[in-house]
């Protein structure tokens, strides 16, 4: 903020990041209705709970840091706000999906084992699901990505400014989507 004199002017990258917030609180109740949704079904898996944490958190770190690097790439011109597949962007959806997979099996397996030493329960189901649910999640999010923060830059917004509080909030809300469309397969 600045103060002029008695009047209070906020600047710009306090209204971008101020709204960017609201919708993230907004998002992150949409994700609990989601997740309400998810706890009436009967498909609740054993030790489900211990994964969703790292699972949501996930999302919103990877998906978050693809944002940010894009959002340096074009605030450095190394590349341009277009769909168009060059070498650059290429190894940062690589890299996303690479960072994905792992980070979710290391999920899946910790899941696993917890649930194994707390609940006595053996469900290496776990692992399968969270594998599924990282797949759906990655079909929808870098692309999400990548088009929001091309598009936010297009329009003079600073994604870096934008992304962080977006890409956790849909990221939220597809990652319990695709645990939900993921238990239901598996069931």
């Amino acid at each position: 903020m600045k103060i002029l004199g008695r009047k209070v002017a906020i600047d710009r990258d306090f209204k971008e990041i101020f709204i960017s917030e609201i919708i993230s609180i907004s998002g992150g109740l949409i994700a609990g209705m989601f997740l309400l949704n998810l706890l009436g079904k009967q498909y609740l898996l054993s030790g489900l709970f211990i994964l969703l944490p790292g699972f949501l958190e996930m999302h919103g770190n990877i998906f978050g840091s693809l944002a940010a690097r894009l959002g340096t790439l074009l605030h450095t011109k190394h590349i341009k706000p277009i769909f168009k597949f060059n070498k650059i962007l290429t190894i940062n959806i690589w890299a996303t999906i690479l960072l994905m997979f792992i980070v979710s099996l290391f999920l899946g397996i910790v899941a696993y084992f917890l649930n194994l030493y707390i609940f006595n329960t053996n469900t290496p189901i776990l692992i399968l699901l969270t594998f599924i649910a990282a797949v759906i999640a990655l079909l929808i999010e870098i692309p999400l990505t990548i088009a929001t923060t091309f598009w936010f830059f297009k329009k003079g917004y600073d994604p870096d400014d934008i992304m962080g509080p977006y890409v956790t909030t849909t990221g939220d809300v597809i990652s319990i989507v695709s645990i939900l469309i993921g238990v239901l397969f598996i069931a």
